[in-house]
């Protein structure tokens, strides 16, 4: 697990570093209404994703089955069935979507799109089967391998067309290098196999997860709606960037917590006491990763966004806090959806996603009557809570495991949490080295609480930090054993 962590969290530094660089590159060369037009687009892409939000490399994972090749076969049917489906949609839809989203010269562009999901929908799942042993180099290479590449081919490309056809060029680039790394790195060949309770178990596992992911993209972009269409572009700007940084960690930790810790619920779902460990464990990490990060936005991260943005954007720092903290929560939802999902309960993602939505209906009348953007983040913070608890009970009620697992982590996540509103709404100093001291020592102060509390977790991180430090320690020998023979 420290392996696959490391591994992975190094991938998404270097994916997120290149789609850094990329939008830098982009943005110097195309304009605004370029964008624009390209992030329609992508909403259109997003919106009509079928076999990614199925997540048939989830079920790979999970099942007891996944290393058999008949199921795999089967996984391969279903999802290049449902690529099918959502290209057939896009053709379908592009000429009056076009002109819903004002782009209705370009709706020829939307036909293109269908290379997309036919990529997604032929892409190899055997990947995935690798990550059920714990072996993430493949899964890590078919995914940074094309980001480099075109972020390497973003400034010539837009040099080259000078519009928005740049960055529909390197959407089509990386579905097509996405589609071939996934055969290239696989080690057993690509087959179709059409065998109907197979493929009626990959759908009935699939089902949920394409309507969890359609309430996702409502709970994503309702907000930002809803204020596009009631307070000014200003206001819309700031509450942008502000939820961009309170989401960053999250979608980051979501792409590093998955693949670690998924193989490992599933390998002891049918023992319950074994289950629980693992899940208790992961609990307490994702509690303690949503308290870091919730503690350091609160009390330093006015000054990080005035640092990075400018003073323009300074009121975005307290709206970023209020945001972390509903994200926080959803940091900790991935542990009893991921322990769902392990048991085979892709329900379980459904109807907390649902009752996540009730955060969005929260937020109406703070748009109605125009209040300040906090309320909108307070609004997302209680749909969150809701639907924690709704994932909670669920799997209580279906798996027969405890509340206590993932609460005492969470309620001691939310007295720190309370604890660094009350130091910041206090004597919290201004100067910015000061500003930045006092978040170190917050998260300081929260990983020393965390370790006292939880022995469990104590006992792993000091056994990893002791492999971490025999793992540096033999580099070094070995270095200094080859300089020796160099020098020899």
């Amino acid at each position: 697990m420290l392996n696959g962590s490391t591994l992975l969290g190094t991938a998404e530094v270097v994916n997120n570093g290149c789609t850094f660089l990329r939008n830098l590159v982009l943005a110097r060369l195309l304009s605004k209404e370029d964008f624009g037009i390209a992030a329609t687009l992508a909403l259109v892409v997003t919106l009509f994703e079928l076999a990614g939000r199925m997540s048939f490399s989830q079920q790979v994972i999970q099942s007891p089955s996944g290393d058999e090749p008949a199921f795999l076969q089967s996984s391969h049917a279903c999802q290049a069935l449902a690529g099918i489906v959502s290209a057939a949609l896009i053709v379908s839809l592009s000429y009056p979507l076009a002109h819903l989203f004002g782009i209705g010269t370009h709706w020829e562009a939307l036909m293109l799109l269908t290379i997309i999901p036919l990529c997604t929908g032929f892409g190899s799942l055997e990947i995935y089967r690798l990550v059920r042993h714990l072996r993430f180099g493949p899964l890590v290479l078919a995914d940074m391998a094309p980001q480099i590449l075109i972020t390497l081919a973003a400034w010539p490309l837009a040099a080259w067309l000078r519009d928005y056809r740049a960055i529909l060029c390197l959407l089509l680039v990386k579905s097509v290098f996405s589609l071939v790394a996934s055969h290239v790195l696989a080690e057993r060949p690509y087959r179709l196999s059409w065998q109907p309770q197979l493929m009626y178990e990959s759908f009935r596992f699939g089902w949920p997860l394409l309507a969890s992911g359609f309430l996702l993209f409502g709970v994503f972009q309702g907000d930002r709606m809803l204020i596009a269409g009631a307070y000014s572009m200003s206001d819309l700007g700031v509450y942008a960037v502000a939820s961009t940084l309170a989401m960053a960690p999250m979608f980051t930790l979501y792409k590093v917590f998955g693949p670690v810790s998924l193989p490992v619920l599933a390998r002891a779902q049918r023992d319950l006491p074994k289950f629980r460990t693992f899940y208790g464990l992961s609990a307490q990490a994702l509690a303690l990763c949503g308290t870091v990060f919730v503690v350091a936005m609160i009390l330093g991260g006015e000054t990080v966004i005035t640092l990075l943005f400018g003073e323009k954007y300074r009121e975005a720092g307290v709206l970023a806090a209020w945001l972390t903290v509903g994200q926080s929560v959803r940091i900790l939802r991935a542990a009893p959806t991921n322990a769902a999902l392990a048991k085979g309960d892709t329900v379980n993602s459904f109807l907390s996603n649902l009752w996540r939505l009730l955060g969005l209906g929260l937020a109406v009348p703070v748009v109605l009557f125009k209040l300040d953007l906090r309320w909108i983040a307070v609004a997302g913070g209680l749909g969150e809570l809701l639907a924690l608890g709704a994932s909670l009970v669920r799997l209580r009620r279906k798996h027969n495991v405890p509340f206590g697992d993932c609460l005492c982590p969470g309620i001691l996540m939310l007295i720190l949490t309370l604890t660094a509103f009350l130091v910041r709404g206090g004597s919290a100093p201004t100067h910015i080295a000061s500003t930045l001291a006092l978040a170190v020592l917050g998260c300081a102060v929260s990983l020393t609480v965390f370790g006292v509390v939880f022995a469990d977790l104590r006992r792993v991180s000091f056994s990893l930090l002791s492999d971490v430090r025999l793992r540096l320690t033999n580099i070094s020998q070995n270095a200094r054993l080859r300089r020796a023979a160099n020098r020899a």
